[in-house]
């Protein structure tokens, strides 16, 4: 299970921000390979957004996950540990292992910026335990909005928002999108916010999509 992270570092000049400390927005993608991007060279993916966030940045090109499975490397990223140190080996199947996640007792990188003040909000897959003393408001966020499974589906999907179960209309990465983006104007306080979106694209299925989006490939 690759995984493709991007973090963008914000300092927004607005008056209702007393902390000038940034903002922070980190992206990740789901089971998607390094040379699935223009920016990598690759003439058949069409990834303008991306691409334009590595033009503005720095690419990182000699990175490696601790483990190619989907919840030991999300544990891994949110704790700096081995997923043998947490528990977490394997992809979590919450139907067979409604006990296993993420326990709190290890601090995530998000606890910390929350402590330090930051607004915290988690977007998208969680995919690190389903039981309530897993669940991201006990891994340091303050928002979540997304799903505590692994998968979910493409279009029409249910959600977690703001504890609330919402079914949504529509494909599931422009839902996730907006929430993302109403985090984004939302008054935080005074206080500088870090917002972690987890996407579940472009893992497989990955139909339906735009028709604008699968133009490029009608054809293979």
């Amino acid at each position: 299970m690759r995984h493709l992270v991007f973090l963008i570092l914000l300092t927004l000049a607005l008056p209702v921000w007393s902390d000038d400390r940034p903002n922070i927005i980190f992206v990740m993608t789901d089971d998607q390979a390094p040379w699935d991007l223009g920016c990598s060279g690759n003439p058949e993916a069409h990834t303008p957004n991306m691409d334009r966030f590595f033009s503005q940045g720095v690419m990182l090109k000699n990175c490696f996950a601790v483990t190619p499975v989907c919840s030991p490397s999300r544990a891994a990223l949110m704790t700096s540990r081995y997923g043998t140190e947490l528990g977490v080996t394997d992809w979590i199947n919450p139907r067979e292992e409604p006990d296993l996640g993420l326990d709190p007792k290890y601090v995530t990188w998000p606890e910390v910026l929350h402590d330090a003040g930051y607004q915290t909000a988690m977007i998208g897959k969680w995919h690190l335990g389903t039981a309530p003393e897993f669940h991201p408001f006990k891994n340091g966020f303050d928002v979540f909005r997304g799903f505590l499974e692994g998968g979910n589906k493409v279009e029409n999907a249910v959600f977690e928002v703001d504890g609330a179960t919402v079914e949504a209309r529509g494909l599931t990465v422009d839902f996730l999108t907006d929430q993302a983006i109403r985090f984004l104007n939302e008054d935080h306080g005074g206080k500088p916010f870090l917002m972690c979106m987890h996407y579940r694209s472009p893992h497989a299925p990955w139909l339906p999509v735009w028709e604008s989006d699968w133009e490029p490939y009608a054809d293979l």
